[in-house]
């Protein structure tokens, strides 16, 4: 604790401005750091940006509920950022690792010593229903959390936040538990539900609210069908129109949803005109698809956009709670199996990069060579505490997929060697036992779009006894399975921010892998790493920060618990050519995102369109 706060002192005598004193924003590292001054607009916007037109958007599987926060159910796509607000706004710019400007809040302030934070609330933000939007609303959304039917993953995200109280009807004063430089920013991202709607006497948050959805966000739910589509409708009366952070923003006066539940209807669905935007997750639709006549005459436009974003990790995660999966050689083993060259060459047309870590494309947080100076040290004493959770590989190898870079029949006999001195012998199926225990577990999909990776590895687990089922389910079954662990794999996708925090708790953190509903799949407990998340979370510097981090990555890499996939650094979409947007992209956000809050409808644009179909005409 003293180390802490002398880190702190030091932090404050070096900012040319001190926290103690209201500001428009908050940045990780002092009010100095903050890019843009108050009343500014963020640069990617455009101020000037048209207002009308509509967005028609597509979403996979059918959505159950209105309700973002509540436990059970699937959300409507949507609903987080178009109806609900958050009291501060994320900036996307690629110079500001994670800073933050008022959204409902006009001003915040933050103790000195970081263990307090007030919010002065904007006196004129008001719900979609009218209703004004006070203290109280903040008071009962902090309380909200601790409901039995409120997401675990968000307890866990804002457990650290001890109190709330209220000053006086558009103030608020929160209180953190300890020091954690990301905490006071954590708190700006609470949804803020209106009291006199969702505290109703009698009600049940998890399942009397999901037909409803009253926030003081800039759209409101004009109509839906659950399992067809959802449709939004910009407020013109809403209140925050003229705030700095949303000018230029939110520009369509409808934003629809439509629901498919086949990818091939989908994307044949979009070359129909059904809707406006497809992100294309696919390697092959993109090298293969969306290149015929209409891409030609110019209707829709096939676009690139580069990304500065942490690529995170993507892998087919392991479940440890299956005995098959709690020896380390098995799960080194099972990712041996794993052809990323051929599956790259083969099936991706060399598109991708192998995930060699869990904070990828990013050369500040990933860890490069042997861990030095103090990432070595932080390692060492880690493994004389906890010996069998700190791989020795963590210190002697760099980080990367096992066998990388070796031929696919190398790593199918170094994983047959694996997987016989870890005790499993082949039998005469040629499927590997352990007494009475099979080496069989199954692949769980939420799509058939995998299957077609998913096979290849098959074929190769196979030649080193292990069965691999592949089944594929709706959506509805695929959350619940999810939600309650259980499955033997699944496809996981961890993104990373250039701020980590509080976030790795419950993707990594052994509270969490007991807790239904969070993102610790594979069912991790492990001390070592749960130190590190604390240190994570409690960091003073920037450096303190990046040096844990690529500690606890060398950890989570060197145990195995995902077989690694890939990444690419550039987001690719397709859409109709009837929009424009502002000459920068935030890069920080998806493509998917920044169409959707950014981008505007262009009237001559879409005549133009209009009028080519009609004629068979060409656009260039």
């Amino acid at each position: 604790m003293t180390k802490i706060i002398s880190s702190l002192i030091l932090l404050l005598l070096l900012n040319t401005q001190a926290w103690g004193t209201p500001h428009h924003g908050l940045s990780l590292y002092g009010p100095q750091d903050l890019k843009y001054k108050s009343g500014q607009s963020y640069d990617y916007a455009n101020p000037n940006a048209p207002k009308g037109g509509s967005l028609v958007l597509s979403d996979f599987g059918a959505f159950t509920k209105l309700n973002p926060a509540s436990l059970k159910g699937v959300i409507a796509p949507g609903i987080g950022q178009l109806v609900f607000q958050t009291p501060m706004d994320s900036s996307a710019d690629d110079e500001e690792p994670f800073s933050q400007y008022g959204n409902l809040v006009e001003k915040v302030e933050l103790a000195e010593d970081r263990l307090s934070m007030t919010y002065y609330l904007y006196k004129q933000a008001r719900f979609s229903d009218g209703h004004p939007l006070t203290a109280d609303d903040f008071i009962f959304s902090f309380n909200l959390i601790q409901d039995l039917e409120y997401h675990p993953i968000y307890k866990e995200y804002f457990k650290d936040i001890k109190s709330i109280e209220k000053i006086d009807a558009h103030t608020v004063r929160y209180h953190f538990a300890h020091y954690n430089q990301e905490l006071p920013l954590i708190t700006g991202q609470m949804l803020i539900y209106p009291q006199h709607i969702y505290g109703a006497e009698g009600k049940s948050f998890g399942s009397d609210f999901d037909d409803i959805a009253v926030a003081s966000g800039p759209y409101t739910i004009e109509k839906y069908e659950y399992g067809k589509y959802i449709t939004y409708k910009r407020n013109p009366n809403w209140w925050g129109k003229d705030l700095p952070v949303n000018k230029g923003r939110y520009n369509f006066d409808r934003i629809t949803y439509k629901i498919y539940l086949d990818p091939v209807a989908q994307r044949e669905a979009f070359k129909g005109g059904e809707f406006d935007m497809q992100l294309i997750n696919s390697s092959r639709d993109w090298a293969l698809d969306y290149k015929g006549d209409f891409v030609k005459k110019g209707y829709y436009l096939r676009g690139e956009f580069p990304h500065k974003r942490v690529a995170g990790m993507q892998g087919f995660a392991m479940n440890m709670r299956h005995k098959i999966f709690q020896s380390r050689k098995v799960r080194a083993a099972v990712a041996m199996a794993f052809d990323f060259e051929w599956s790259n060459k083969n099936l991706f047309y060399g598109q991708y990069t192998r995930n060699e870590c869990y904070f990828d494309n990013n050369p500040e947080m990933k860890p490069q060579g042997l861990p030095q100076a103090e990432v070595k040290a932080i390692l060492l004493k880690l493994r004389e505490k906890h010996k069998s959770h700190v791989p020795k590989t963590a210190l002697t190898k760099p980080v990367g997929a096992p066998g990388q870079g070796q031929s696919s029949a190398r790593n199918l006999q170094v994983a047959n060697a694996l997987l016989d001195s870890a005790g499993w012998k082949v039998g005469s199926d040629g499927i590997r036992t352990q007494g009475q225990e099979r080496m069989k577990f199954e692949l769980l999909l939420a799509s058939p779009a995998f299957q077609r990776i998913a096979e290849p590895y098959k074929n190769n687990l196979k030649k080193i006894g292990i069965q691999l089922d592949i089944r594929v389910v709706q959506i509805a079954e695929y959350e619940e399975r999810l939600r309650n662990f259980k499955f033997g794999m699944i496809v996981a996708s961890y993104p990373q921010s250039r701020s980590p925090g509080n976030e790795q708790r419950y993707m990594w953190g052994s509270e969490a892998a007991d807790m239904p509903g969070t993102r610790n799949y594979m069912g991790i407990k492990n001390p070592a790493l749960d130190e590190l998340i604390e240190k994570i979370i409690k960091a003073a510097t920037r450096k303190e920060l990046v040096v844990n981090i690529q500690a606890l990555d060398r950890i989570l890499t060197h145990q195995f618990y995902m077989v690694s996939h890939w990444y690419i650094a550039y987001d690719r979409a397709v859409y109709w050519n009837k929009f424009n947007h502002a000459k920068i992209n935030p890069s920080q956000h998806s493509i998917a995102s920044n169409i959707l809050e950014w981008w505007w409808w262009d009237n001559e644009k879409a005549q133009k369109l209009k009028n080519a179909r009609k004629q068979g005409s060409s656009l260039h």
